[in-house]
């Protein structure tokens, strides 16, 4: 009876623990999506007022986060937002606002799937 309790309370103790190990990453993964994601629009809004340099710079800063976010938990929108915001930096250094625009729209749809996926919205 004892072996019972003690092992139940293993299991009890071991799930709670990786229960919090799971929803403090999605917690930590959440936190850098959202940073990828505000830096991502500041860039679409710089991409409308015409300054090319401004969307490369927040869309460096966006892809900072979602490499962070990538580092917590993989997910395959985080890793198609890094190749749409390096796309738009790329773009933006050759001062192409529209095209760079454009890659971090598309960056911030994936974005947006992930964090969907990880039960933010």
């Amino acid at each position: 009876m004892k072996r019972n309790i003690a092992a139940a309370a293993f299991i009890v103790g071991a799930l709670s623990l990786f229960g919090t190990g799971i929803s403090s990453a999605t917690t930590e993964q959440q936190k850098h999506v959202a940073g990828a994601l505000m830096h991502a629009q500041a860039a679409v809004d710089a991409g409308q007022t015409g300054a090319a340099n401004v969307v490369g710079q927040h869309a460096q800063q966006a892809l900072e986060h979602a490499k962070q976010a990538e580092k917590v938990k993989p997910d395959p929108h985080i890793t198609e937002a890094e190749t749409h915001l390096s796309q738009a930096i790329d773009s933006a250094a050759t001062g192409q606002k529209d095209v760079a625009t454009k890659h971090v729209q598309e960056a911030i749809h994936h974005l947006q799937m992930a964090y969907g996926g990880t039960g933010g919205k």
